[in-house]
């Protein structure tokens, strides 16, 4: 079941991402249960310029179980912990079967955007974040333009 879904939401995300030139996704060579994924960092958001690639695998059990999905792009964010696993509701205790690739890309571009300061992965980055929002921006941007092929 999962692959034949897979099959089908990967030429979902090929049309729908057509429209957003920021993303891309796609199986690993011709394994379906495996993908990467590059997101462009938001503008007006520390990460602008920035290219964000990211990991996604699929169980047998999808879209019963979400993938898991994890930066492989280093990147200073409270949602994010230092090994690229994402903190985020929609791919953990809110999953929903209906939600599709596109819509999970989008959503970590959104909370690149805006972390949810609710549920952070990393305290020391959310206290900073609410702290000090200037010096967070600061070392964010620092490290989109080291670790994330910067086009700054």
């Amino acid at each position: 079941m999962a692959l034949k879904l897979l099959s089908k939401q990967l030429h979902n995300v090929m049309n729908e991402l057509e429209n957003h030139p920021g993303f891309s996704a796609g199986p690993l060579e011709d394994d379906m249960l495996h993908w990467e994924a590059s997101i462009m960092g938001p503008e007006n958001s520390p990460y602008e310029g920035g290219q964000f690639d990211l990991r996604i695998d699929f169980t047998v059990d999808y879209p019963l179980k979400p993938p898991k999905v994890w930066f492989l792009t280093k990147i200073f964010h409270p949602n994010v912990e230092a090994d690229g696993k994402i903190c985020a509701d929609f791919l953990v205790g809110h999953w929903k079967p209906s939600l599709s690739i596109s819509y999970m890309l989008m959503a970590i571009c959104s909370l690149m955007l805006s972390p949810n300061m609710d549920n952070p992965a990393v305290q020391e980055i959310a206290d900073l974040y609410m702290k000090d929002k200037d010096e967070f921006e600061k070392r964010a941007r620092e490290m989109t333009q080291t670790q994330a092929k910067a086009r700054i």
